[in-house]
């Protein structure tokens, strides 16, 4: 049962499509030292491969960490196609650019423990995506994210869908003014330049679902507004503009099945009949000893990428709730100062019913800066206004 801890912790990095590789420590409850291959060949584009080794969750002899970490900074990887082509690593990444999409390929890793190699492979063509979409459910709970799409085969196509999603957040109020902090009493309160405003921000990432689906069973190879995953109405991602952008390739039937197994292990949450990790095996195997268990799976593959915008200021789909704050109204140079070493900054004027200047209102810092957030001012290019 201590191996199965394993299988859950192994899906943190099991979105790891395309180009992108997540960073992963696996672990393993009671035994340790799998080798894990993380990324794809994907024909046309930089490909990325990464090498991890599993760690126990009992282990914790730093030898044994520095012996593994030593075989991997010496472990050295290529790709080859069925030619007798050959492509050279550098620091993880592969130029596939001009490689031929006719040929099969498959990854190589050498180290002091054997030889490696990925099982050959062709690409398969990344089919048609028709359209991207959402769906809000009747209670506006969730709001899903939806792909249609097709191929002219006969047979069953087997897809999976890698998505980098941006997206717009604001803070809580926006502010006309900030303060030139001097040091002393000779601070003061000041426009701020439309250019420094912090008001609007800009973030994004990599969903770590592993998102497949198949066309068997199906009258035709198509599948249409096919849900990829969903968003809660209290989710930041979705409260401005959200720009989901999802990369869809062909998988082998081998590979769907072994995603699959992955994803419903992970849902399982170790129970007592989640498989063990030899139930899990990928296509990477060693060589010189192909009973060792190696960790993950090396698809060859081909790619088709679309996205879209979903304004919330259309759909109206988020929901907040405001902080309450106990805010200040200043009009002091010595409260100024009082006010911003305490993490506050001023926002906007105060006025009494007949008009009179009260003073600045100031606000919590992380109330009025989006950057404390995480994310950054830059507008992405071609954004929406």
């Amino acid at each position: 049962m201590k191996k199965r801890w394993f299988v859950l912790l192994f899906l943190a990095v099991a979105a790891a499509v395309g180009s992108c590789v997540y960073n992963f420590d696996p672990q393993i409850d009671g035994e340790g030292g799998y080798m894990v291959v993380e990324g794809n060949i994907v024909i046309g584009e930089i490909s990325q491969i990464r090498l991890s080794y599993s760690w126990s969750l009992v282990d914790t002899l730093a030898t044994k960490d520095e012996e593994r970490m030593r075989i991997l900074r010496q472990s050295k990887m290529h790709v080859e196609d069925s030619r007798g082509g050959r492509y050279e690593s550098a620091m993880g990444y592969f130029d596939m650019q001009d490689a031929d999409p006719s040929l099969e390929y498959r990854l190589v890793i050498e180290n002091e423990n054997g030889t490696y190699a990925s099982s050959w492979a062709r690409a398969l063509s990344p089919g048609q995506i028709d359209s991207l979409s959402f769906e809000i459910n009747e209670d506006r709970t969730a709001l899903s994210i939806c792909v249609s799409t097709h191929t002219d085969g006969t047979e069953p196509s087997f897809y999976r869908w890698k998505v980098d999603e941006t997206w717009e957040y604001h803070a809580e109020t926006p502010s006309n003014y900030k303060y030139n902090y001097t040091g002393g009493l000779d601070g003061d309160v000041v426009p701020l330049p439309y250019e420094e405003s912090t008001y609007r921000c800009w973030t994004g990432g990599s969903r770590s679902e592993i998102m497949t689906a198949s066309t068997e069973g199906l009258k035709e190879d198509r599948l249409v507004n096919h849900r990829l995953y969903s968003l809660g109405n209290r989710d930041q991602r979705i409260s401005v503009v959200y720009q989901p952008k999802v990369t869809q390739m062909r998988i082998t039937e081998d590979a769907y099945r072994y995603w699959e197994q992955m994803n419903r292990n992970g849902q399982d949450v170790g129970g007592l009949f989640s498989p063990e990790p030899s139930e899990l095996r990928g296509n990477v195997a060693n060589l010189n000893d192909p009973s060792e268990l190696v960790l993950g799976y090396v698809g060859v593959m081909t790619v088709t990428r679309s996205d879209m915008y979903v304004d919330n200021n259309y759909i109206r789909f988020y929901r907040t709730s405001r902080t309450n704050h106990i805010l200040d109204t200043l009009n002091t140079p010595a409260d100024y100062l009082d006010a911003y070493l305490t993490g506050k900054v001023p926002t906007y004027d105060i006025f009494d019913e007949v008009g009179n200047w009260l003073g600045y209102e100031w606000w919590p810092v992380n109330c009025v800066d989006c950057r404390m957030k995480g994310g950054t001012t830059n507008r992405p290019p071609g954004w929406p206004l």
